[in-house]
């Protein structure tokens, strides 16, 4: 440093001369914690200084004059530059330390300290999974902790580092692994299910449903994938949609045994899986209960024929709704459709024939497997033929011959469905009676027979009906001369 002491002049043998304006006696030079100088010989000179510590320094300097007046210079500022970056000590996290992650994320106190010989303030920058940098002050004699936010992916291998700068720009770097633990693992509940299912088309829709834990661990996605099946996410039935509640539908092409597994991942990566098997099998026929009519039951026929009420029993289990056809007496099949519980339907035989009658009832399903049942009836007359023979003479004189004897009678006619009188002489004529009723339904009949010789003779009169039975009625004439 130098005191000017300012320049004057005087006259001195014809020249002038420069001479000092004040004279100082005194210079005083304080670098605090450094040196504080006090030089007698006054107006300064070089000074030298030796620096313990890195830092910033401030340095005052006042010239003292010979008459006490102090004369003080601006202070200055000095950088005193270590000649190394700054050294610090890492505390915490360790190297290879866990750091806990929710689905918000987690956090890692950062601790460090450094020699009170640094340049502070120290600029400490931390980086994380290649996110950008914090930066924070360090000052001299303290510790520094910041603790530090960590995202929620993923679990596993983390990084952090840390640089610490002084403020000449010299720094140095530390970097540490971390491992990401999830501290709220995925949950997956499988609700109960069928592991054997009836098949009654094909592809067939498998559902399953479930439960995680949510909003709680963070859950992103649920999956599923069945052995040689499908694959894909589930649905997301959860009233606030954070996959607290799952379904699954998946279809399933073929019968067979299909494992599968349900996995769900959470936002830091964290799995956890549980699996189930299901079992396909085809539906076989469809299975009934025939009720009534009972095998080998009877029929009853009119002239018109007859009514068989059908009845058929089927358990819920059925695929339906049934096609349900019925065939009688190699009659087309009707047809109908059959929905569950019971069927019943009245099915009309014709009139003939009487005696052995037979029915089948066939019930497919949608996929057209069906199964039959055939039962035997027996068609019983229910209004059968009457026949009534009006008084006759029985011995007949004979004036000439052939000698035509009538009889005459009535049936029970179109109540029984009467469809025919015929008559029969033994040695004598035989046919068909005269339908002689009003309305034409054999209800009244005349027999004319010519006899060709005297002698008696027996007869028949035989009646029959739309079902083919019969009734018949007999006497005799004698033919004398």
């Amino acid at each position: 440093m130098n005191a000017n002491p300012g320049t004057g002049w005087t006259w001195d043998i014809n020249h002038w001369e420069p001479v000092d304006l004040v004279t100082f006696v005194e210079t005083d030079l304080v670098i605090p914690t450094v040196v504080n100088l006090r030089d007698h010989r006054g107006g300064g000179t070089s000074y030298s200084a030796v620096f313990a510590n890195a830092g910033n320094y401030t340095i005052t300097a006042t010239a003292i004059q010979s008459n006490g007046t102090q004369t003080q210079a601006p202070s200055r500022v000095i950088s005193v530059a270590p000649a190394v970056a700054p050294a610090f000590t890492w505390v915490t996290p360790a190297d290879g330390g866990t750091v806990d992650l929710g689905p918000g994320g987690g956090q890692a106190e950062v601790k460090l300290t450094a020699g009170t010989d640094e340049f502070y303030p120290l600029t400490v920058r931390i980086v994380r999974d290649g996110l950008p940098a914090t930066s924070d002050q360090f000052a001299a004699g303290t510790q520094f902790v910041k603790p530090v936010s960590f995202g929620a992916a993923t679990a596993g291998p983390r990084s952090i580092s840390v640089t610490c700068a002084d403020p000449n720009g010299l720094s140095s770097t530390q970097t540490r692994s971390l491992v990401g633990r999830d501290s709220v693992p995925p949950t997956v509940t499988l609700a109960a299910f069928s592991d054997r299912q009836t098949v009654r088309s094909l592809p067939y829709t498998v559902t399953l449903t479930g439960t995680t834990n949510g909003a709680q661990s963070g859950i992103t996605g649920v999956a599923y994938a069945f052995t040689n099946g499908p694959s894909g996410q589930a649905q997301d039935t959860s009233p606030g949609g954070d996959r607290s509640a799952w379904r699954v539908q998946a279809a399933l092409s073929a019968t067979g045994t299909y494992p599968f597994r349900i996995t769900v991942t959470n936002s830091r990566g964290s799995t956890v899986t549980t699996s189930g098997t299901i079992t396909l099998v085809a539906q076989g026929p469809p299975v009934f209960t025939w009720v009534a009519p009972a095998d080998g039951g009877a029929v009853d026929l009119g002239p018109a024929g007859g009514q068989v009420p059908v009845r058929l029993t089927s358990g819920s289990d059925q695929f339906y709704p049934f096609t349900v056809s019925i065939a009688h007496d190699g009659l087309p099949a009707t047809s109908d459709q059959y929905t569950g519980t019971q069927f019943d339907k009245t099915v009309t035989f014709g009139p003939t024939p009487l005696g052995a009658r037979s029915i089948s009832v066939t019930c497919a399903d949608p996929n057209g497997l069906s199964s039959t049942q055939t039962r035997s009836l027996v068609g019983r007359d229910s209004v059968p033929p009457t026949v009534t023979l009006a008084p006759f003479e029985a011995g007949q004189p004979v004036d000439s011959l052939p000698h035509t004897v009538t009889l005459t009678g009535t049936t029970n006619g179109a109540q029984s469905g009467i469809t025919g009188v015929a008559f029969a002489f033994t040695n004598g004529p035989s046919g068909p009676a005269q339908d002689t009723s009003p309305g034409g339904d054999w209800s009244a009949w005349r027999v004319q027979a010519p006899l060709a010789t005297t002698g008696t003779y027996p007869f028949t009169v035989t009646v029959t009906n739309s079902r083919g039975s019969t009734v018949s009625t007999s006497g005799t004439v004698t033919l004398h001369l």
